[in-house]
């Protein structure tokens, strides 16, 4: 499909209020260790796949030792009618400035740093989007981790993931030992499972959907979790119409049967498609780093989120 052809160009550098570029989501961007030293906060993160200019965008006043919250976001790239590929409008919507003001609440909200990282593609980092989900994306969100660690000299992280992002926040978990608590928003956490699960609600004719022999799978890799683990929270809406809710489920389950004891909230999701959690993990995450833990950050979080019908509400 002459859709699925890219054309990524240089990495532009958007900053205060100018809006990110959804061809350049699309299509994906290019950048070098010398070209992303312009780049605000950035970080060169060299891997197999050749490297990427990570930004990223900070708030609050680190301290060595301390907890920093890290905020990864979900998917911008949609599939319409006939699997065409297209950038949600509400990505051009957003500027370098909207994060940093969303960052500073969050920091002030949680007592203490935090940091909107930016996936590879999106929001002024280098790389391909369409490449999402691959092992290639966790190895450059990883190495940024490593590098966002050594500047700033925290101890640990709360990481915080919607959707893709989600994604993300899992896999991390499989791969490192400094993350003190996770906090997933309808994620994508049985990546396999969740493309089957597209291709089918497609039909034949539906259009591509990304390979699942090709995504790296969090909840195929939960056995390397370090112990002790982190605290896990798995946030979802059982009417989620983009991820299927039983596909997350199946994650804890997963999680459950290797001896860990992860917190799954079942929470009303925002807009038609029940599937945005995004405010929910960031005030779980803030309230994780206020000190709360287990049954007070599940009350608060059904307090914010409720469910129509509280009977639904999975035991933990």
């Amino acid at each position: 499909m002459p859709n699925e052809v890219q054309r990524p160009g240089p990495l532009r550098v958007p900053r205060g209020r100018q809006g990110f570029d959804g061809r350049e989501a699309l299509h994906g961007a290019t950048s070098n260790r010398q070209r992303c030293t312009g780049v605000p906060d950035a970080y060169w993160v060299p891997s197999p796949g050749g490297g990427a200019c990570i930004r990223t965008y900070p708030a609050g006043s680190p301290r060595a030792g301390e907890l920093m919250m890290v905020y990864l976001p979900g998917d911008v790239l949609l599939r319409g009618r006939g699997g065409i590929r297209l950038i949600a409008g509400s990505y051009a919507r957003r500027s370098p400035a909207d994060i940093r003001q969303e960052m500073t609440r969050w920091s002030r909200e949680g007592g203490v740093p935090a940091l909107f990282l930016a996936r590879p593609g999106l929001y002024g980092s280098s790389g391909n989007h369409g490449a999402r989900r691959r092992i290639e994306e966790v190895r450059l969100v990883d190495g940024a981790l490593n590098r966002i660690k050594t500047r700033y000299r925290v101890s640990s992280f709360i990481l915080a993931g919607q959707s893709g992002g989600g994604h993300l926040v899992a896999s991390l978990v499989n791969r490192r030992r400094d993350v003190a608590a996770a906090f997933i928003g309808s994620g994508l956490v049985s990546a396999v499972e969740v493309m089957k699960a597209y291709q089918k609600r497609r039909g034949r004719d539906g259009g591509p959907v990304e390979d699942p022999d090709a995504v790296y799978d969090p909840i195929g890799h939960v056995q390397a979790i370090s112990r002790p683990a982190p605290d896990i929270f798995v946030l979802s809406d059982p009417g989620d119409r983009i991820v299927p809710f039983l596909s997350q489920r199946h994650y804890v389950e997963r999680l459950r049967a290797s001896g860990l004891h992860p917190t799954h909230v079942l929470l009303r999701g925002e807009g038609r498609s029940r599937h945005l959690l995004a405010e929910p993990i960031k005030t779980g995450a803030a309230h994780y780093a206020r000190g709360d833990r287990g049954g007070a950050i599940t009350e608060a979080l059904r307090a914010l989120a409720p469910l129509p019908h509280p009977a639904l509400e999975a035991p933990n």
